[in-house]
């Protein structure tokens, strides 16, 4: 415990001074609000989206210095982080580059997704089991397909989930602590980074964590809980991003298949945004409600 706490503190510091020096840097056009975003996000256009990189990259340093680094609860959390990374900064730079905030189609990027989940299930040492408390379910080998959707379901629902001042890293703090509860080596090393961002990224935020943090910090989780074997407690916890998702996916078949909208913006925080909800509170309520999606996980599956 104590090891891990040193972990935690160090990745905290390099991520820290790292966003410091990466602000300081920073030469981007920053974020650009696309046109169907509420109208009171124009004033976070030209936000650097450099958060991500620096808590990647103080996350995977400060990974090296866990004494279990080849443990695989440790190490394919890790690949996993950059892999995802690797392809939210390709998006990201893209988006640099259209005044319009685009980056990958929906359909290329969903690829290569779905793509680096196959790869890294096909390494993983997997069992094929879902648990619940003392049920468990024998899949064979439905359970790969499974943990292919797994994971490209949660970095879509994280990446959708970062769309306010503090919501995502906030939210998946709880996700990360009951990564850390479970038994085996987790690194603490996430969690130290993202502790860091968030003093960067609070209302109101001088950094966004971009595709490369949201699709990095997805399929971190993710992966863990493969390994831990614990998707269906993580996939609890993780409520509220999937919430977020599901409102996404109802608007577009709503939409693209009866020409109607079911909320007046999608995902969910913009349609409370919409409503006339101040983004404090939509924030402090999310948040919280993460919390007790993780406390109840807790308690249930213990």
């Amino acid at each position: 415990m104590g090891r891990r706490i040193v972990v935690v503190f160090i990745s905290f510091t390099i991520t820290f001074v790292l966003s410091k020096v990466l602000l300081s840097l920073y030469r981007g056009q920053g974020s650009t609000s696309k046109a169907y975003m509420p109208d009171f996000h124009v004033k976070k256009e030209g936000t650097p989206i450099i958060g991500g990189v620096a808590f990647i990259l103080g996350s995977s340093i400060a990974t090296f210095f866990e004494r279990d680094f080849f443990a695989p609860t440790i190490i394919y959390p890790f690949i996993a982080l950059l892999a995802f990374g690797a392809i939210g900064f390709v998006d990201d730079l893209l988006k640099e580059r259209h005044k319009r905030g685009d980056g990958f189609t929906s359909l290329g990027k969903l690829a290569l997704q779905l793509l680096a989940s196959i790869v890294l299930v096909a390494v993983l040492p997997l069992r094929t089991t879902l648990t619940f408390r003392s049920i468990t379910l024998e899949l064979g080998w439905w359970y790969y397909p499974f943990a292919v959707l797994f994971i490209t379901s949660f970095v879509n629902a994280v990446n959708i989930t970062d769309g306010l001042d503090g919501l995502a890293s906030l939210s998946a703090i709880p996700s990360l602590l009951l990564l850390l509860s479970f038994q085996g080596p987790f690194s603490g090393a996430l969690l130290g980074a993202l502790i860091a961002f968030v003093w960067y990224n609070y209302r109101p935020a001088k950094t966004f964590m971009g595709d490369s943090g949201s699709h990095a910090l997805g399929a971190y989780i993710a992966v863990g809980a493969l390994l831990a074997n614990r998707e269906v407690l993580i996939l609890f916890a993780g409520s509220l991003f999937f919430l977020e998702l599901f409102s996404s996916l109802v608007q577009i078949i709503s939409i693209r298949g009866f020409g109607r909208k079911i909320f007046l913006i999608a995902p969910l925080h913009h349609a409370f945004e919409a409503a006339g909800f101040a983004e404090g509170k939509i924030v402090q309520t999310f948040v919280t409600l993460s919390w007790v999606f993780a406390i109840l996980s807790f308690i249930i599956w213990r």
